[in-house]
């Protein structure tokens, strides 16, 4: 796919959702023809999948660090939370147009493999038996519980309320905090 092109739809998509990436639109903004958009393929569908690869990729290598890093399981656990977040914040056009980039359902349609929660399951593990995390009953639903609740949180807050002032690191951080320490203010704190 043509890089400028695909940069304008992201832009696009960005500025406006889903229903800005279409021929017209994309070419208006590219200063092209809409035959040109056509030729190169850019159309919704092309751009969703060459994000979703982008995403998985980012991923994947994203939680690579956390998971090979020396440490304690809840180090690594802590350090895999701030990817996540630097990986949303590098798809965020995506993320905050689709709650659903991860499931395997939309993943599987477009020829995407993705062992989400293979990386999350050893950090558990190695905390489990470093003893710096207690054992999780059900790691499964606990993940899906706390990358959910990292994700969909950092998008809102950077997409929704980035002119408030949350700012990547700032929210990656608020958010970590709040979710690795389990911290709560004091009173008089």
């Amino acid at each position: 796919m043509d890089q400028k092109l695909l940069a304008v739809a992201v832009e696009l998509l960005d500025e406006e959702g889903w229903p800005a990436l279409n021929l017209d639109r994309i070419a208006d903004r590219a200063r092209v023809s809409r035959a040109t958009v056509w030729r190169h393929g850019v159309t919704r569908g092309s751009v969703e999948a060459v994000l979703r690869a982008q995403l998985v990729r980012d991923y994947r290598d994203s939680l690579w660090g956390p998971l090979t890093m020396d440490g304690t399981g809840q180090e690594r656990l802590t350090a895999a939370l701030r990817a996540l977040c630097d990986v949303s914040e590098r798809n965020l056009p995506l993320l905050a147009h689709t709650d659903e980039a991860f499931h395997g359902p939309a993943l599987d349609a477009m020829g995407i493999e993705l062992d989400y929660f293979g990386p999350w399951f050893r950090i558990l593990e190695a905390g489990a038996a470093d003893g710096t995390l207690d054992p999780v009953p059900d790691p499964e639903r606990y993940v899906t519980a706390l990358t959910n609740l990292v994700v969909l949180s950092y998008v809102h807050l950077r997409a929704l309320h980035g002119d408030y002032g949350w700012q990547p690191e700032e929210t990656r951080e608020y958010l970590v905090k709040l979710v690795a320490e389990g911290y709560l203010p004091r009173d008089g704190a």
